[in-house]
C-alpha cells in the first residue's frame, strides 16, 4: 500500500473518530511526505497547524495510521516554507484539484464571472468586489442585505472565490448562522469549544456568515460570535455578512453586535427589473447549455416575479424538456408540454388581502412586513405599491384601507397613493413591476 492510500485510508478513520471537520481543517491541508522506519514525516503551513494538530489530534491519528501500516508509527513535522526546493513534493492538493488550503463550505460554481450585474444589484457588487480586491482593507465588515433570492449567497461565494484565486494560501470559511449556531451547541455537548474557536477564530482569514438574522433572541450563540468578531477584527480579518434586513431591524439583536455589523458598510440589493432579470435568465440558460428564444425569455420572466431563485426552478425544468425531446424550446412546444408552467391564476375576488400577499411575494417579504411599523425602504416602497393596489382595484376607502394597513391614518394611505401615482409617470421599471404582481393576481385578464 503507498502512502497517499495509507493516509487516506487514516483520514476516513478519523473523520469518524473526531468529526469531518477536524479532519477538513486540519488534516486534509497536511501533507504526508514519507514512511520510513516508523516515522512518517507530515508537511504542514506552519507551527501553529503542528502545534494544534498534537495538542488535539496526534494520539488519536498514531492510532489510525498504525492500524492501517500494521506497526507502530510516529509522527513528525515539517513546515511547508522549510521544505520548498527542488527536490520537495508539490503541496496536497483538495478533491477538487485545487491546492490547499481551501475554502471552507464554500461554493467553486459561484464567481463574480457568473454573476449578472444590473441596477439592482451594482452597488453590493462593486463593494463585494472591492473586499475580494483587498480583504480587512476596504470595508469590514461588509454587511449584504436585502429579501430572499436576490443573489446574496452567490455574492458571498464570489468574493470567497477571488480571494482564494489570489491568495491559494487563504483560508476561507463559508457558515450560515444556524451552522453556526448547530456548530457551537455540538462543540458544548461534545466539549470541544476549544476546536469550534480554533476553526473561526483563528484559522478563518476570511469569515463569510450568511443569514445572520437567525442570531436573533439566541443570546449565547451572540455571546459567542460577539467574540468570535471582535478576535477576527483584532487581527485583521475580512467579515461578510448577509441578511435579509438592516442590522438595525433584526429583532432582539445585542446592541453591542449591532453597533459592529453597522460599523463597516451596509449594502442592500433589489428585486431585478426586466432587463435584468432577463439577462439572469439567458446567462443561467448558457450555464445549464441550452438557449431559450426571446418570447419564452419575456413569458418566464412575468411568470416569476422579479424571483431569481424561482426562475432557476423554472429553467431546471426546461433544461429538463430540452434534453429529453432534443428540439428548440419555442413558446408553442413549452405550453404544451409543460401547461401548468405560464398557467394564469384562477379568477378569484381582489381583496385587499389578495393584494398585500402578493406584493410581499414579490419582494420576498412577509404580509406582516407590510402591514407593521418599519419604515426603511425595504418595507415601505412595497408598502406604497400595496396601497396604490388596494386603492386602484378595490375602490375601498382610505380609512377603511388605514384599517387594513395596521391601523393606519387615512392621509397617510392617500400619500402612499400619491407618491406611487407620481413615479409611474416617468418609472417603466415600476410600472413593469405593477404589470407582473397584476398578473400573478389574475388581474391582467380581466
Amino acid at each position: 500500500m503507498d502512502l497517499s492510500a495509507v493516509w487516506e485510508r487514516a483520514l476516513t478513520a478519523m473523520q469518524a473518530r473526531t468529526g469531518p471537520q477536524n479532519v477538513e481543517i486540519w488534516l486534509r491541508p497536511t501533507h504526508p511526505v514519507r514512511l520510513e522506519g516508523g516515522v512518517l514525516v507530515l508537511e504542514v503551513s506552519n507551527r501553529y497547524y503542528s502545534d494544534w494538530i498534537s495538542d488535539n489530534l496526534l494520539e488519536s491519528l498514531r492510532e489510525e495510521i498504525g492500524k492501517v501500516a500494521g506497526r507502530r508509527v510516529d509522527v513528525e513535522f515539517i513546515y511547508r516554507e522549510d521544505s520548498a526546493t527542488e527536490d520537495s513534493p508539490a503541496p496536497a492538493a483538495s478533491h477538487g484539484g485545487a491546492q490547499e488550503p481551501r475554502g471552507l463550505g464554500v461554493n467553486a460554481g459561484q464567481t463574480f464571472q457568473n454573476f449578472v450585474v444590473g441596477e439592482c444589484n451594482n452597488f453590493a457588487h462593486a463593494a463585494s468586489r472591492a473586499v475580494a480586491d483587498a480583504p480587512a482593507k476596504a470595508y469590514n465588515p461588509l454587511f449584504i442585505y436585502g429579501a430572499t433570492g436576490l443573489g446574496k449567497t452567490h455574492l458571498m461565494h464570489a468574493i470567497a472565490n477571488e480571494i482564494l484565486m489570489r491568495d491559494p494560501h487563504s483560508r476561507i470559511v463559508y457558515v450560515t448562522a444556524e451552522d453556526f449556531t448547530n456548530d457551537m451547541i455540538n462543540g458544548i455537548r461534545f466539549k470541544r469549544m476549544d476546536d469550534f474557536r480554533a476553526r473561526y477564530r483563528k484559522l478563518a482569514t476570511v469569515l463569510l456568515v450568511d443569514d445572520i438574522q437567525f442570531l436573533s433572541g439566541k443570546d449565547g450563540t451572540q455571546e459567542e460570535f460577539f467574540h468570535t468578531f471582535n478576535a477576527l477584527q483584532s487581527l485583521g480579518r475580512q467579515i461578510v455578512l448577509s441578511a435579509d434586513v438592516l442590522p438595525k431591524e433584526i429583532d432582539k439583536l445585542e446592541p453591542r453586535l449591532r453597533t459592529r455589523f453597522e460599523g463597516g458598510l451596509q449594502a442592500d440589493m433589489q428585486a431585478p427589473n426586466k432587463e435584468t432579470l432577463l439577462a439572469i435568465l439567458h446567462q443561467k440558460a448558457q450555464g445549464l447549455r441550452f438557449t431559450v428564444s426571446s418570447d419564452v425569455a419575456l413569458a418566464i420572466a412575468q411568470h416569476v416575479a422579479g424571483n431569481v431563485r424561482e426562475l432557476e426552478g423554472v429553467l431546471t425544468r426546461l433544461s429538463a424538456l430540452h434534453t429529453f425531446y432534443k428540439q428548440a424550446l419555442s413558446l408553442e412546444f413549452v405550453r404544451e408540454k409543460l401547461p401548468d408552467l405560464f398557467s394564469s391564476p384562477k379568477s378569484a375576488p381582489i381583496t385587499v388581502t389578495s393584494i398585500i400577499e402578493a406584493v410581499a411575494r414579490y419582494h420576498a417579504l412577509r404580509p406582516a412586513d407590510l402591514t407593521g411599523d418599519k419604515r426603511t425602504r425595504t418595507m415601505t416602497r412595497p408598502r406604497h405599491i400595496a396601497m396604490y393596489m388596494a386603492r386602484r382595484h378595490t375602490g375601498i376607502s382610505f380609512p377603511e384601507l388605514g384599517r387594513e394597513f395596521g391601523g393606519r391614518d387615512h392621509s397617510t394611505i392617500q400619500n402612499g397613493c400619491h407618491r406611487i401615482e407620481e413615479d409611474l409617470v416617468d418609472n417603466p421599471d415600476l410600472a413593469y413591476k405593477i404589470k407582473i404582481i397584476e398578473q400573478g393576481l389574475g388581474i391582467a385578464a380581466r
